[in-house]
């Protein structure tokens, strides 16, 4: 069966590059930048260019074409003009202005003379082949009601192309923290990770890998690795794919026919957090207990269309499917619908299918002037028929609206809104291992079912590489509830139901790159939390920080 499936996948993988054609193909890398992510939001909310952001990382030559394009454009005020510059300079592999029909030497010490022109610690590039290695640190002091947390991380990072067709890309850090840790990571938007052993219980460590090899056809490429995926245009947290949960090993491809349509897809293999005891097995010797222990067998797969309904206007249509047990041919090929054939193959029957999900959105950018307008309608479980009756309906969904107006009363000041709410039970499935999680952490939006957010902000750049940002997030949390109520209750209980706490946090935040991958960032803010159950005491934290910050690319 083994050889069988690979095989499969082997021709089916020739298939789709034999039936494409290559002409002008060039290989990808992608993006982590978040400033620069911003930059280019910014621009295409003013209408200036296209930024395809859906799902991210994006590709370096996609955001190097938009900066190429950005530099012909008149509307450009100063501080966007020195930002475009600035950004320009960490695109030298894409750049085939810069000596491609010569050698680039290694360059430490050109890096050490001359900083502020050459943005990466090592570059080589000739005809043929180029790469750029980076540092990737992180030292941080912040304190915690009181209470020190010194955060310190080192690792380094690469990316490069090897001909026209495929790019390369590998990240790994250690990070130490001591001090006042937050070792869960659930109730909030810190990013999930799975923690190592330690002597100390003061010392919170953990480790992040990132590795993609990618190859480019004329329409689309294919990329296989381990990352974080986003899907969505959300500012605190995103329903479908999110970064809270740990990097998985993946492969997905994206193929783009026309420049209106576009089709993306993703096989995952994830971390089901469920001992599977049918698989354990005895060592033979008593160290650590004697058991060699292995959990259930997890994946997700996920496709979506992305349509361009007129500049400015898009919209996406998708479904997901989380699986165990062992892999399925059919939800590893792009095109199958999954639902379907979840029904087909196990009679419909709950006991023996999968979980799967339906999702939906729209973005509206600059069709009224400076102003980006999104949303995202994620559905678990649902009646149609029923949908609309107090008594019997199961709408397990959630949706996100969000709005942000740029040069909002004055130059280079972006106000911003969004609320997202989530029914209960969303994410949840009777079966553990098929919950909507990687590493027991949510894959989807961090804040979980049965809860409201409200987010207010306003971005200021007074000069370039420079911003402020001011805001105010507001959540309003239920009870998670029993599976029982889940899969019996009638009615169902309502959003909101067994409250439990409504959380309050305003925040500034003062950020400034000297590098586009490197930045200092000084941050406030103040979390009041309510308890609303009668059980749980009120509480509140004061945080403020300091930190360094050398960034993924």
């Amino acid at each position: 069966m083994k050889t069988y499936f690979l095989k499969s996948l082997f021709v089916f993988f020739i298939t789709i590059s034999f039936a494409l054609h290559f002409n002008n193909a060039t290989a990808q890398t992608f993006s982590h930048q978040k400033n620069l992510d911003q930059f280019l939001e910014l621009m295409s909310q003013k209408g200036f260019i296209d930024y395809s952001d859906l799902i991210k990382p994006v590709e370096r030559k996609h955001i190097f074409s938009l900066l190429q394009e950005l530099k012909t454009n008149n509307n450009l005020n100063e501080v966007e003009k020195k930002e475009l510059a600035f950004y320009l300079e960490d695109f030298k592999l894409e750049d085939s202005s810069f000596m491609p029909n010569k050698i680039v030497p290694p360059n430490f010490p050109h890096f050490f003379k001359k900083p502020l022109d050459q943005q990466n610690l090592f570059l080589y590039k000739d005809k043929d082949f180029g790469f750029i290695v980076d540092p990737f640190i992180i030292a941080d002091q912040a304190f915690v009601n009181g209470h020190s947390l010194n955060t310190q991380a080192v690792g380094a990072q690469f990316l490069g192309y090897a001909g026209k067709r495929i790019g390369f890309q590998f990240s790994f850090q250690d990070i130490n923290q001591l001090g006042q840790i937050d070792t869960i990571r659930l109730d909030n938007e810190l990013p999930g990770i799975v923690r190592k052993a330690s002597t100390n219980p003061r010392l919170f460590n953990y480790s992040q890998m990132n590795a993609t090899i990618s190859y480019r056809f004329n329409k689309g490429n294919i990329v296989v690795g381990q990352d974080q995926n986003i899907f969505g245009y959300g500012k605190t947290g995103n329903l479908v794919l999110s970064d809270k949960s740990p990097a998985y090993p993946f492969y997905v491809i994206n193929y783009q026919p026309v420049k209106w349509f576009k089709f993306n897809y993703m096989h995952a293999w994830l971390q089901s957090g469920v001992i599977n005891d049918a698989a354990s097995y005895s060592t033979g010797n008593s160290v650590y207990g004697g058991l060699r222990k292995t959990f259930v067998p997890k994946f997700y797969a996920v496709h979506s269309l992305e349509i361009t309904a007129m500049p400015g206007l898009k919209f996406n249509l998708g479904e997901s499917m989380v699986y165990t047990d062992q892999l399925e041919l059919a939800y590893m090929l792009p095109v199958t619908f999954f639902k379907a054939f979840d029904n087909q193959k196990f009679n419909d029957n709950i006991l023996t299918g999968s979980n799967g999900q339906f999702f939906m959105g729209f973005s509206s950018r600059n069709q009224i002037k400076r102003t980006h307008i999104y949303g995202q309608f994620f559905i678990d479980e649902i009646r149609i028929g029923s949908m609309f009756n107090a008594g019997t309906s199961r709408n397990q969904i959630g949706y996100q609206l969000g709005a942000s107006m740029a040069d909002a009363f004055i130059p280079n000041l972006t106000l911003s809104s969004e609320y997202t709410r989530i029914n209960p039970f969303v994410y949840r499935n009777f079966i553990p291992a098929q919950n909507y999680t990687n590493a027991n952490f949510s894959l989807g939006d961090w804040m979980g079912a049965n809860s409201g957010r409200l987010w207010l902000s306003a971005n200021y750049r007074p000069k370039a590489k420079f911003s402020l940002t001011g805001y105010m997030m507001f959540i309003d949390r239920g009870g998670a509830g029993t599976i029982e109520q889940q899969y019996f209750a009638v009615p169902q209980p309502k959003f909101g139901f067994d409250p439990q706490y409504q959380r309050t946090k305003l925040g500034f935040e003062a950020n400034y790159s000297f590098w586009s991958k490197a930045s200092i960032r000084i941050a406030a803010a103040q979390t009041s939390q309510k308890a609303t159950n009668g059980a749980s005491a009120s509480s509140s934290i004061r945080e403020a920080s300091l930190g360094i910050y050398w960034n993924k690319f």
